[in-house]
């Protein structure tokens, strides 16, 4: 599918940050944009439920505006004149009840992925590792501090393959937690790290609408001009391998 306007302001940056204004910090007040992060985050929430089988999408623009969730956009510039957008990150905050591998039990705030997708035609490319690092670069988080939400077996795959992260311990619901994480003292801290308010603990430092900068950002090979962004029908759920 195409969206027929112009996203190189939104997308130049390479990875963009978007809270519950549905605009980059900064920018709460352009409603153009926001309809336009409305649009992209709807579509691409539709085609990833889709890829999953699942009845409803898990991410909306309406669900993402009433909540304190930040979503990650990922885009690549395919030619001079157009943008598209690859991947989509959604992390959330959670309060959970969590037990450990001896079965004691503790309360934690805990910063959880809550929905990640890479685009059919860039499984495999490494750029659901890029967007993964970076939300851990932004948060100043490692991958054993997270909780997933109903991970698939690629996701799990995802976790073993990068972060040597395989061995899980049962929560009694939907949300994984390895064995790893429990070697962080002080689990209900994490939150501290997070401005809930907005997701943003710092304006972005590169881009016109850009997350944190770091080395594996996809600014490091974006430039130019953009006009239009192609999402194709089919999306693959979850990290390319």
């Amino acid at each position: 599918m195409e969206f027929k306007f112009d996203i190189k302001d939104l997308a130049e940056g390479g990875i963009v940050k978007i809270d519950h204004s549905l605009t980059p910090l900064g920018y709460e007040d352009d409603e153009n944009l926001q309809k336009k992060v409305a649009m992209i985050i709807d579509e691409m929430g539709k085609a990833s439920a889709r890829a999953q089988d699942l009845k409803m999408p898990i991410t909306t623009a309406e669900k993402l505006s009433k909540s304190d969730h930040i979503v990650y956009l990922l885009s690549e510039q395919t030619n001079e004149e157009t943008f598209v957008i690859v991947g989509i990150l959604k992390m959330g905050w959670k309060k959970l009840y969590l037990f450990d591998k001896k079965g004691s039990r503790s309360e934690a705030m805990v910063y959880c992925l809550l929905d990640f997708y890479v685009h059919e035609t860039r499984q495999r490319q490494g750029y659901g590792n890029k967007l993964f690092e970076h939300m851990l670069k932004d948060n100043e988080l490692e991958a054993k501090q997270l909780a997933i939400d109903k991970p698939s077996k690629k996701m799990l795959q995802f976790m073993q393959k990068h972060y040597s992260l395989k061995k899980l311990v049962d929560q009694g619901n939907n949300f994984v937690i390895f064995e790893e994480f429990f070697d962080n003292p002080g689990l209900t801290q994490l939150k501290d790290k997070f401005d809930s308010t907005n997701g943003y603990r710092s304006k972005p430092t590169y881009g016109r609408h850009a997350a944190n900068k770091h080395n594996d950002s996809m600014s490091d090979i974006l430039h130019g001009a953009g006009s239009a962004t192609r999402l194709n029908d089919k999306y693959v759920a979850n990290a390319d391998m």
